[in-house]
């Protein structure tokens, strides 16, 4: 699915990613990412971490047919309310 302006090879950034043939996904901040997931009513969350020196932890979840990418340096500890499923890696180039 792609954004149509004006010329339809062009892609629209969206949150400094962008969207693409492959699906529609937004990187946000992670306070966005968390206001996003209060917002719902059964959230799921999948996770992965990534790095050697330096772990980065990335989630996603999927929102009114929009799927959300956040990074972070901190593991997130979620609530009982978060089904959470840990991800042996994931794919955030979308």
């Amino acid at each position: 699915m792609s954004y149509y302006r004006g010329d339809a090879d062009q892609h629209t950034a969206i949150g400094g990613r962008m969207f693409t043939e492959r699906g529609t996904g937004v990187c946000v901040k992670l306070e966005d990412f968390l206001s996003i997931l209060s917002k719902m009513e059964q959230p799921l969350v999948i996770f992965t971490s990534e790095g050697y020196f330096t772990k980065i932890y990335k989630y996603v979840t999927a929102y009114k047919g929009f799927v959300f990418f956040a990074e972070s340096l901190d593991k997130l500890e979620f609530g009982s309310n978060i089904e959470v499923i840990y991800a042996q890696n994931l794919c955030t180039d979308i």
